[in-house]
């Protein structure tokens, strides 16, 4: 009797560790299956079949700036490295502009000076959605998704906080600066528009983008193209800016060329 009992025991040993391993073989498996493709996507070409990107290649330098200034939107600064957006994003959607440029910084706790007060501190006074204006080496990789690394070669960063940055936008909305006004991009289907505000501010430029939804009562004069100038009103002010809404767009110049 015991030695069935010991019988039956080993046998059920014996199911559960050939389950065992099965699933870590299935496992494996899988693991193999994700990195083959991750493999696959590694590499990205365009229409033409021209290699536009290559995580192998990542790392390939194309071009080093040397003693250049840049600037950009703080989009995260987090365990040792600040990166900045080539313009900003709304949700899901980017909208890039020639002013800003992407890249990734190296955080070794920089000086760091105060856009207005010239206040001094170090990289923990940058946060989410301030402008930073950085001096130093642009590191551009040939075959990356826009990426590049910036060496500040220690030099101080300028912080522009973004409640001074919202102060701009909202002097430049109630028509205290004077600006050139452009379509950044248009979709007619939907009736969104990204409306760019090219706005100075001592030396620097320091453009921002608003987004609207065009409505049956909005006045549109002329045909609106990506890259046109233009007029708007907006139906209310002293409101906040993701709250304004367009009573009308005028278009300044007609010429239908993009950007």
């Amino acid at each position: 009797m015991k030695k069935n009992v010991i019988i039956v025991i080993s046998v059920m040993l014996l199911i559960i560790l050939l389950g065992i391993m099965l699933f870590n073989k299935e496992k494996e498996l899988d693991n193999n299956r994700i990195d083959e493709n991750e493999f696959e996507h590694s590499v990205i070409y365009d229409e033409d079949g021209n290699l536009i990107y290559d995580i192998s290649k990542s790392k390939e330098i194309e071009e080093t700036v040397e003693n250049t200034t840049i600037q950009g939107i703080v989009e995260l600064n987090h365990n040792g490295y600040i990166y900045i957006f080539n313009g900003q994003h709304f949700g899901e959607y980017g909208l890039e502009m020639k002013e800003y440029t992407r890249a990734n910084i190296n955080d070794k706790k920089q000086e760091c000076i105060d856009y207005y007060t010239s206040k001094k501190s170090d990289t923990s006074y940058i946060q989410e959605g301030d402008i930073i204006i950085c001096s130093g080496d642009l590191i551009k990789y040939r075959y990356t998704m826009g990426n590049n690394d910036f060496d500040t070669k220690n030099n101080p960063i300028i912080v522009l906080k973004s409640k001074d940055y919202d102060s701009i936008k909202k002097e430049t909305i109630n028509s205290e600066k004077s600006v050139t006004i452009t379509v950044a991009d248009y979709y007619n289907t939907s009736g969104e528009i990204y409306i760019k505000y090219d706005v100075s501010d001592k030396e620097y430029n320091l453009p921002f983008a608003l987004k609207f939804n065009i409505t049956d009562d909005t006045e549109i004069i002329g045909n609106i193209v990506k890259g046109s100038k233009i007029k708007v009103q907006y139906k209310k002010l002293n409101i906040p800016l993701d709250e304004l809404e367009l009573k009308s767009i005028e278009v300044i110049n007609d010429n239908e060329v993009e950007e």
